[in-house]
């Protein structure tokens, strides 16, 4: 078990409670039959403002709290494991962490006051099709680009994967300049701007499609280099991911552990089988293995922000990958045999162990695989 501050416990508890009275993930279920928006406006306005977890990690001179990725780390948790309907994964793991490491721009610091107030929604589209989660390859074959009028910029090109693509207020956009690539931000509503939602595996999360045909858009930092820094604030965004999926198998865990209390066959328990033990201690082994790998990316993303650096971004890089791989794996394990425990009940549409399932899968994929991230440790140990 992890050990957590006095402060932590009480935000996640904050975060479970309004999880907990929410309507939860069923009413919006990305692409089912009367779901009429992909997330809970109410239970966001809740979390964002109240809570503050819009602005959590947001410097205090921009109205955030100025917290630690620790403390983001906990929410995570929270919200893998109630698999909350928001767009915190858009707006402050993947958006809040690109403006992050463009902290010192003025347009970054006025995006970042914003998405504090808890009023604007925000996501990061750098990946095109066919697609590459390595921000190395996706900005070596960036089609998108972004031409100077003036002291205009406008942006044409299309994002693919986009987290929350059909609802954002603000997509940050990596393009091609004269110079290099640049990151860039456009209003989500702003002429030029064609966005689609798509058919995705999780239900859970929004995924879609932007197109930009000579969007007008604001430069955020220089003209060229940005994939450094977005390579660093993708690490960030892995770091969180981590967390949340800590927090959806130590909710499987919990989930099939009560069943198999209740469950009765044969006049027993079917918690008292041998098999059943078995496959659940299996389970938690794993769960504890990926929340001490989650933890140790956390320290080293909190270190990166606390003095980034170059010897910082290796650390953070080695420790997200790291973690990426192994809760992914121990995801999947983890949401493949607490439906084994379940029997036929899991694999119910009522059942939200499908949702855990397909959350699992999803994610494992999501800004790239375990194979990939391997392959990235293997590279940056030399071999």
């Amino acid at each position: 078990m992890s050990l957590l501050s006095e402060e932590q416990v009480e935000l996640r508890a904050a975060v479970a409670r309004c999880v907990e009275r929410s309507d939860g993930p069923r009413p919006y279920l990305v692409g089912e039959p009367g779901t009429e928006q992909p997330w809970d406006a109410e239970l966001w306005r809740v979390l964002g403002t109240e809570v503050g977890v819009a602005g959590l990690v947001v410097p205090e001179e921009l109205g955030g709290s100025g917290a630690r990725i620790a403390d983001l780390a906990v929410v995570a948790e929270a919200l893998g494991g109630g698999l909350a309907p928001v767009p915190f994964f858009g707006t402050v793991a993947l958006a809040t962490s690109a403006l992050l490491v463009h902290a010192g721009d003025e347009v970054a610091r006025e995006v970042l006051g914003r998405i504090a107030a808890g009023d604007t929604t925000a996501t990061l589209a750098y990946c095109e099709d066919p697609g590459s989660w390595e921000i190395d390859e996706a900005a070596a074959a960036a089609a998108t680009v972004a031409t100077r009028e003036g002291d205009a910029w406008r942006v044409t090109g299309r994002g693919a994967f986009v987290v929350d693509a059909a609802t954002a207020d603000v997509v940050l956009v990596p393009a091609r300049t004269e110079a290099g690539i640049g990151l860039f931000e456009v209003d989500g509503s702003a002429d030029g701007v064609t966005r689609r939602q798509s058919a995705s595996l999780d239900l859970t999360r929004p995924l879609g499609s932007i197109e930009l045909d000579g969007a007008p858009a604001r430069l955020i930092g220089a003209e060229s280099g940005a994939e450094a820094r977005l390579r660093t604030a993708l690490d960030l965004a892995l770091v969180v991911l981590a967390a949340e999926q800590v927090g959806g198998m130590q909710r499987c865990l919990d989930g099939a552990v009560e069943y198999a209390k209740q469950r009765v066959q044969f006049d027993r328990p079917i918690g008292s089988f041998q098999a059943i033990k078995h496959n659940l201690v299996d389970v938690l082994l794993k769960v504890e293995m990926a929340r001490s790998a989650a933890e140790a990316a956390t320290a080293a993303a909190d270190a990166y922000l606390a003095e980034p650096g170059e010897e910082t971004a290796r650390r953070l890089s080695v420790a997200a990958s790291l973690a990426k791989s192994t809760c992914s794996d121990a995801f999947m394990h983890t949401a493949e045999e607490t439906l084994h425990v379940y029997g036929g009940t899991g694999f119910t549409w009522e059942h939200d162990a499908h949702l855990h399932y397909r959350r699992a899968k999803a994610s494992e994929l999501f800004l790239g695989t375990a194979v990939q991230h391997r392959e990235r440790l293997a590279v940056g140990a030399g071999l």
